[in-house]
């Protein structure tokens, strides 16, 4: 399968390459990575179908501008094809998927050698190629080649795919600015021969113990382009992408990375209840206001990102089907039939469909007094059927994704929407080898729907090889974790410590997990203080167990009777 380049400029990847057959071209564009011109997009075609691999950069020795440097080789009578003879150079893909695509439509073997011919950095560092080396300790490497987050998982682990291993995220190391104004360290343990899952790792702790805080410092390191010293993480995270998702009002989490110059934007996403106004004259990148409207309108976006990367990442072996994983989980907590989107009222459906159009209805029609809504089924068995981009054109955002029932829209609790919210979101945002920060999760979640949140997460991280930190108070959340993935949050005299349970918390007892980390053992409850006042109203604990009669249980008569007797 030949790579080329002929010198043609676009402006994104996924168009239709200009060459015979199948093939990818690289495709001239300008932007610049202080100083360096690498950056190129791709078209490529396997087996007569578009396939859009996305973005690669391509350093070339003692060269700032790749793109000039390539079009003088063809002035001079290089026809274009890679391998470009006797050159030095190395590339790095913008998205670790670049080669996953290859490799599942084409076979390691054939994705293999377009890695030799584009002479891909990770493949040839992983074999010792000593002029590769050379080049990945040039600055122009760091600026340019390894500016993105995805890039920078593409080289530390793309060798892995073109040589058939598992890719894991390896335990994690984070310095940061605790509550004392000191330096601490946390150990993010995903890593273990136990056979407990160690998937999420949960910081709790009292309020003011620094646990939210250390999640804006972690946000802060990976999404800045310079880092502070002595704070962050402790060596290079081998992750793709961060999201954040935090649904408290008195957050203030970066909502994006407009303000940055970068290419991928999707190395970090955030889900809350704040986002930007529409851009305008005066205000080119829009107002940051707090609203409702953006978790229904992020909803709606990523239900549709899932189907659109369903339909890019198809070849991929072992792909998570993104709508039927949100459709398994949430039949976990609602009922319902499939979920949709609100659309306007042209064009007509057969727009928003590929051959075959669907034999089942192609668009829901709900009608009222004065009202006439809309609807697109998105169904898992829909994936290959339905038109990503004609469904954004005339999607509705804010109306959000609804879900049906027997033809007819359901009403949702607001824990049942916040949960929607929180898989949909985590879903159609999720990368291979993720960090998903989740800021206390329980906060609209009654204990039943707390559960199958982790059993939510636990299930998703595992389809897409990624993690999760969650900062929570919720005992209910740190029972399904191991001791060791659990870091308690201290404020001591001699500053904060950072620790582990020193007992089992996997399935652990929920009175000792709270006893331990909020230290409640030793804190006067309500209930204790009533029991005291009647002991001493009525004379003593036998007369206040015989007031009560058939309404007490055999725990508070154990209680009643200690307390009487002093000895609670």
């Amino acid at each position: 399968m030949q790579v080329v380049y002929l010198g043609r400029g676009a402006r994104e990847s996924g168009v239709v390459p200009s060459i015979d057959g199948d093939g990818i071209e690289l495709l001239d564009n300008n932007w610049n990575d202080y100083g360096y011109e690498t950056f190129f997009h791709t078209a490529c075609r396997v087996n007569g179908d578009v396939v859009n691999l996305g973005a690669i950069r391509l350093l070339i020795d003692d060269q700032a501008n790749s793109r000039a440097y390539l079009a003088g080789l063809r002035e001079n009578g290089w026809d274009g094809i890679f391998p470009v003879l006797d050159g030095n150079y190395i590339s790095v893909p913008s998205e670790i998927t670049f080669y996953e695509q290859l490799s599942g439509q084409l076979g390691a073997d054939v994705a293999t050698q377009i890695a030799e011919a584009l002479r891909d950095a990770s493949l040839l560092v992983a074999r010792g190629d000593e002029r590769a080396e050379a080049l990945v300790a040039t600055p122009g490497f760091d600026k340019s080649l390894q500016r993105e987050r995805g890039a920078v998982k593409a080289f530390v682990d793309g060798w892995k795919i073109l040589e058939n291993q598992n890719i894991a995220v390896l335990d994690l190391g984070f310095r940061f600015n605790d509550v004392f104004g000191d330096i601490s360290t946390l150990k993010l343990k995903f890593q273990s021969e136990s056979p407990l899952p160690h998937d999420i790792n949960v910081l709790i702790g009292p309020n003011g113990s620094g646990k939210s805080q250390l999640l804006h410092q972690m946000v802060k390191d990976w999404t800045s382009p310079t880092r502070e010293e002595n704070v962050g993480f402790v060596s290079k995270p081998n992750l793709s992408q961060l999201v954040v998702l935090s649904y408290s009002p008195f957050e203030n989490f970066p909502v994006d990375l407009a303000s940055r110059s970068v290419q991928d934007d999707g190395a970090y996403r955030y889900f809350g209840f704040r986002g930007r106004s529409k851009p305008n004259d005066s205000d080119k990148l829009g107002t940051i206001r707090i609203s409702q409207e953006f978790p229904r309108r992020n909803a709606a976006e990523a239900m549709i990102s899932c189907l659109r990367d369903d339909q890019r990442f198809r070849a991929i072996r072992g792909w998570a089907q993104k709508v039927k994983t949100v459709e398994a989980v949430l039949q976990t907590a609602i009922d319902f039939d499939f979920a949709a989107v609100q659309i306007s009222p042209e064009p007509a459906p057969e727009a928003f469909y590929t051959d075959p159009f669907p034999d089942a209805p192609a668009v829901i029609e709900i009608h009222s007094a004065d009202d006439l809504k809309r609807y697109i089924p998105i169904p898992s068995g829909r994936g290959r059927q339905l038109s990503p981009q004609t469904i954004s054109e005339h999607m509705y955002a804010d109306a959000g994704v609804a879900f049906f029932r027997d033809g007819q829209p359901i009403e949702l609790s607001s824990g049942q929407r916040l949960f929607a919210y929180l898989v949909i979101n985590i879903v159609g945002a999720i990368r291979r080898n993720s960090l998903i920060l989740v800021d206390e999760p329980e906060l609209f979640l009654h204990p039943t729907l707390e559960i199958q949140f982790i059993e939510m997460l636990k299930k998703i991280l595992a389809q897409f090889n990624s993690k999760a930190l969650l900062a929570t108070h919720s005992v209910v959340t740190v029972r399904e974790v191991p001791a060791d993935c659990v870091h308690v949050f201290e404020r001591t005299d001699d500053g904060l410590v950072v620790k582990h349970p020193p007992f089992q918390t996997f399935g652990g007892d929920v009175q000792r997990i709270s006893s331990y980390v909020f230290g409640d053992s030793a804190v006067s409850k309500p209930f204790e203080a009533w029991i005291q006042a009647k002991i001493e109203e009525l004379g003593s604990g036998d007369a206040l167990i015989a007031a009560l009669g058939k309404e007490i249980n055999e725990e508070l008569i154990i209680q009643i009777k200690a307390m009487d007797r002093g000895q609670w």
